[in-house]
């Protein structure tokens, strides 16, 4: 599942005009749904109303591609994060996902529990998953026993997306999941390593850039090939690499979404600034090496 980025103007306005070629390249390379207002898509930065009206444009093109739509609420204050999920249920998403809250920080599972289920109330009709980035969040909360306690009090709480490179912890997190719920990778370079263990879903920046991908490393661990995952993972990894000498992960993924869609997805969201010229050829030199690109 690609977290998909905001396509901005120069002017930090939202372009929306880039939203449905955006859905219809994803949908065509076989991907089958996004996330809306994860880290990758900037939506902390953004005001609620921007963040309505980009739900909007996905859930609008999601009737032509027959992406399912899923949307993270959190990074606001309590109302507007409620606001927001009370919205995703009206308008016709598909699920949702919450981060925890970045200020107040919960400091205990029970507290964590508590969070998620004030928003899980607010669309008690939508499957919830729990957004789990210490590296942003720093929420450090063991999540096996956050997981087992949500679903023990959340009906509609389906699993985690798990941002993090403690595939021991993940372990644990999956044996912790009941039928019906899912964990997603959050670490893209992880991605070979966590399905030796069972952890086959993922939610990925550079699953826009490279959709086939992800598949073919899955598709290979389920072959039992595991010298054809690793050799595809080391690709995987090396592209990012690429990529992560030029600076912060969201202003040189979008240029890099650029370099090797065509896709148009501008500047990042203030305070945020974009890479220099020179490193986005720098980006796309080390591509071309790679035989990413042609």
């Amino acid at each position: 599942m690609p977290p998909v980025f905001t396509p901005l103007n120069n002017d930090h306005t939202i372009n929306y005009t880039v939203i449905p070629d955006y859905a219809k390249y994803l949908a065509n390379a076989g991907i089958k749904s996004v996330l809306v207002g994860g880290t990758t898509g900037e939506h902390m930065s953004l005001s609620v109303g921007d963040r309505k009206k980009v739900i909007d444009a996905w859930v609008k093109v999601a009737k032509t591609t027959g992406l399912h739509i899923q949307v993270q609420v959190g990074g606001a204050p309590m109302s507007d994060v409620l606001d927001l999920a009370s919205y995703c249920q009206k308008v016709g998403a598909d699920s949702l996902l919450t981060l925890p809250e970045l200020y107040f920080k919960p400091d205990s599972v029970d507290s964590l529990v508590d969070y998620v289920e004030l928003v899980a109330n607010a669309a008690p009709n939508l499957p919830l998953l729990y957004y789990h980035i210490p590296s942003m969040s720093k929420v450090e909360i063991n999540m096996p026993a956050f997981v087992k306690k949500a679903t023990e009090r959340i009906p509609s709480f389906k699993g985690i997306k798990f941002t993090s490179n403690d595939l021991s912890e993940g372990a644990q997190v999956l044996r912790a999941l009941e039928n019906g719920q899912e964990m997603f990778l959050g670490a893209d370079t992880l991605i070979a390593p966590a399905a030796l263990l069972g952890i086959k879903s993922s939610i990925g920046t550079t699953w826009n850039l490279f959709p086939r991908l992800a598949q073919d490393i899955l598709d290979a661990v389920e072959r039992n090939d595991i010298a054809k995952a690793t050799s595809l993972q080391e690709k995987l990894s090396l592209a990012i690499e690429a990529h992560t000498v030029e600076g912060p992960w969201v202003p040189i993924m979008k240029a890099g979404m650029e370099i090797v869609s065509g896709i148009k997805v501008g500047p990042p969201s203030l305070p945020q600034k974009p890479i220099s010229e020179e490193a986005r050829k720098r980006i796309e030199s080390r591509l071309r090496k790679l035989e990413i690109i042609n």
